[in-house]
């Protein structure tokens, strides 16, 4: 994606570059060949490329496996910074309603090695970083924010947020990129782009269902073409049962329940198909603290 990264044209003016994009998501899309859990499009924002970030949400929706973290709009000239209700509206101009994808604003300004300048880009290769970080020092339903696991690095933020720009970004699904004086620059939200107020409004939430979907299918796909009667559905609660508690060991759940068809019921031995359904209670994430002295 390199050589895209300052691509800046808005949808259809350039065809040549929307169909390199396009073949480069369309490699992405089988998940039996692309093993991913994150998915993102540097470059591309939701208000200048809104064809390619519809195209490529298509594409992670479709899959059911992944997370895409899609740029925002820097929205900042060269003489005035850009304020947090313009890159609300923009994104509500979008129509976008998706609980597989975030964003995340404002842009922060790097140190450019390869030209020895200080630019500024979209947080998603910080954000995607933080997200890896956290896969690997905690798990996926915990969040990838805050100051344990959330840290940016960079020279600074576009805009220096305050409160009321911070309540302005999350009440409109937008994830803020927080100045504080005792640690830098931090990743402070983690709303998905669902416009329902739900679980699934919820980065960790989202993942977390996710991760299961991935290891629970993993586990039935080794039952496929075994005999269709009560051992294969002892066999499929016996291995899917043991994931859901050891997420709930993990702090992932707070309950679960797998319930298996009956071998005569509706829609299961005759038609050759193992119904199954798993039930979860996930741990939400603690976003606010209110204290009272």
């Amino acid at each position: 994606w390199n050589k895209y990264t300052d691509v800046t044209f808005r949808d259809g003016t350039d065809l040549d570059n929307i169909e390199a994009f396009k073949d480069a998501i369309d490699e992405m899309a089988a998940p039996e060949a692309i093993d991913i859990n994150i998915f993102s499009t540097p470059g591309i924002n939701f208000s200048d490329n809104l064809t390619l970030v519809n195209y490529g949400l298509e594409m992670v929706e479709t899959r059911g496996d992944s997370f895409y973290i899609i740029d925002s709009p820097r929205v900042s000239t060269s003489l005035v910074k850009g304020t947090a209700t313009e890159v609300v509206d923009l994104l509500d101009s979008t129509g976008i309603d998706s609980n597989c994808a975030g964003t995340y604003w404002p842009w922060i300004q790097i140190n450019d090695a390869a030209t020895a300048q200080f630019v500024y880009i979209a947080p998603t290769a910080e954000v995607v970083k933080s997200i890896a970080y956290t896969d690997n020092v905690a798990y996926p339903w915990f969040v990838p924010g805050g100051k344990n696991r959330g840290q940016v690095q960079c020279e600074r933020a576009d805009v220096r947020l305050t409160r009321d720009d911070r309540d302005v970004l999350y009440q409109g699904r937008i994830n803020p990129i927080n100045t504080t004086i005792q640690d830098g620059v931090l990743i402070w939200g983690q709303k998905t782009l669902q416009i329902k107020q739900s679980a699934l409004d919820r980065i960790n939430i989202k993942r977390l269902i996710l991760h299961a979907r991935r290891l629970i299918a993993a586990a039935a796909i080794t039952l496929v073409f075994e005999q269709n009667d009560q051992t294969v559905r002892d066999q499929f609660l016996a291995k899917v049962q043991p994931i859901l508690l050891q997420m709930q060991n993990q702090r992932g759940l707070s309950a679960f329940r797998v319930v298996v068809e009956d071998a005569t019921g509706a829609g299961t031995t005759d038609s050759e198909t193992l119904v199954g359904k798993v039930q979860i209670k996930p741990t939400p994430a603690l976003e606010f603290v209110d204290l009272t002295f």
